[in-house]
């Protein structure tokens, strides 16, 4: 059911206003009984008794020194648990089933752990042709696609532990080996939230990757769509970045990150 159907369905109007003034937070981090019913078009009273009812279940509190109303912690709590529940590995999975069937790619999801990629699942279309990412496998995050992905949108300081500290091997001829040249690439994938792997890891294999990122805007885990030999010389690359992007914006919303 959409959440249009949902809207056109049977609502109590109490329930609905009350929804709606949490919303009203979204703009502004404070707002007072006044403003709220401007905003809502409600008079002052109506208002009044729901904020009252709000605040008294913890969704909304009241500041001391501007006596306006604010989002309580009862809602933190509740948006944890929410993330807590949430198993993105399989919403990932879901997301991109549609991908790898129209683009006959390998979908490829990974998380990292200690400087390397691990990859967690792995959707294939057919054969694959692709040996370097078997589900429970490692792979450097320099020169895999859902590895830059990552390391664009983690910490300074897992960089400087993980990957500055360390050699780049070269894996294949198109390997990144200088880390002046991984940064410059990290600042691209920043900009477009698309990573690129060109037979960095394997020969004939190219990967376009898109990062899932939490509430905090660090990585969670990357997706990316993998063409063998060849293969991605016969799609849309614009068109699979437009679509990737749209699968992780989604997913990342699920954990709580919003783009500004």
């Amino acid at each position: 059911m959409t959440q249009e159907q949902r809207k056109n369905g049977i609502q109590v109007q109490s329930v609905a206003r009350a929804a709606e003034i949490i919303r009203c937070f979204e703009r502004t981090p404070e707002m007072g009984i006044s403003e709220l019913a401007a905003e809502m078009g409600l008079n002052k009273s109506t208002v009044f008794g729901l904020v009252n009812t709000l605040a008294s279940y913890g969704y909304l509190e009241q500041v001391e020194s501007s006596k306006k109303y604010r989002l309580g912690i009862m809602l933190f709590e509740l948006g944890n648990l929410v993330l807590s529940r949430i198993d993105v590995r399989n919403e990932a999975k879901e997301c991109c089933a549609p991908l790898a069937a129209k683009y006959l790619a390998t979908v490829h999801i990974a998380t990292h752990s200690e400087g390397e990629v691990l990859y967690i699942d792995k959707l294939d279309r057919g054969n694959s042709l692709i040996s370097t990412s078997n589900v429970g496998m490692r792979a450097p995050m320099y020169c895999t696609g859902v590895g830059k992905a990552m390391l664009a949108f983690l910490p300074e300081e897992y960089l400087n532990k993980y990957i500055w500290n360390q050699m780049f091997q070269k894996r294949t001829e198109h390997t990144i080996t200088r880390k002046d040249a991984l940064r410059k690439e990290l600042d691209e994938v920043r900009r477009t939230g698309i990573a690129m792997d060109r037979e960095e890891i394997e020969r004939g294999v190219t990967c376009i990757a898109s990062p899932v990122l939490r509430h905090t805007g660090d990585a969670e885990l990357a997706v990316s769509l993998s063409f063998a030999y060849g293969r991605v010389q016969d799609v849309d690359v614009e068109e699979v970045k437009r679509d990737l992007l749209a699968c992780t914006d989604k997913l990342s919303a699920r954990l709580g990150y919003y783009k500004k």
